[in-house]
């Protein structure tokens, strides 16, 4: 994800591309969705996404 474009947006491009391979018979799992979502969050959102990642056992969803 870019710094300077919104999030929603990005979001939106996200769930495009999930879309796009879902239509060519390429279904990710939730934890895989969210990620990948969570890998491209900006430098920016760093301490979120390891307090995401790491703060919790078990799997994530995109639910949390």
């Amino acid at each position: 994800m870019m710094e300077n474009k919104p999030v929603v947006e990005q979001l939106a491009e996200f769930n495009k591309i999930i879309d796009d391979l879902a239509n060519i018979d390429v279904n990710l799992e939730d934890e895989d969705k969210a990620f990948h979502l969570l890998c491209a969050l900006p430098r920016s959102l760093e301490n979120f996404k390891d307090a995401l990642l790491y703060g919790k056992e078990g799997t994530i969803t995109l639910d949390e």
